[in-house]
């Protein structure tokens, strides 16, 4: 596949997440119970994709606002700080409170709460970290 992209200039896959990835087949499943379809067939599968790109590629042109991450410059490298101090502040294994990382990052320390926000969900999003307890709790479980 790789070689076939290389000679025809052309990207044949798309590189996801296994939860990308569990994301479509639950819509694929979802659309094949919509139509009353006892097995979802490749239409099903094809329009989860669509809707899947649709969302996907929504979610980032919002972000490029004026208002959004993307306009923001300043902010993005904020996010980028932010996420390396969390990681330099939680060892892997290692876990704290969710109000006082807000305290130590926010007010000892100058950070917007956007940004730490941000790259709390950033990191969520990367298995970096886990919240715990109800969300009170952040735990650092990866890279």
């Amino acid at each position: 596949m790789a070689q076939t992209e290389r000679n025809s200039n052309l990207r044949s896959s798309i590189p996801i997440t296994i939860r990308q990835l569990e994301a479509i087949i639950r819509i694929t499943e979802s659309l094949a119970k919509l139509t009353l379809s006892p097995v979802a067939d490749e239409s099903h599968v094809d329009e989860a994709i669509r809707l899947f790109l649709a969302s996907t590629m929504d979610a980032v042109s919002q972000g490029e606002g004026a208002g959004g991450i993307g306009g923001n410059r300043e902010l993005m490298a904020e996010v980028d700080k932010v996420e390396e101090e969390l990681r330099k502040r939680l060892p892997i294994g290692w876990s704290a409170s969710l109000a006082s990382l807000r305290h130590e990052f926010v007010q000892g320390r100058g950070y917007s709460e956007a940004a730490l926000a941000r790259a709390l969900r950033v990191l969520q999003r990367r298995e970096t970290i886990r919240l715990r307890s109800g969300g009170s709790q952040v735990y650092r479980s990866g890279v």
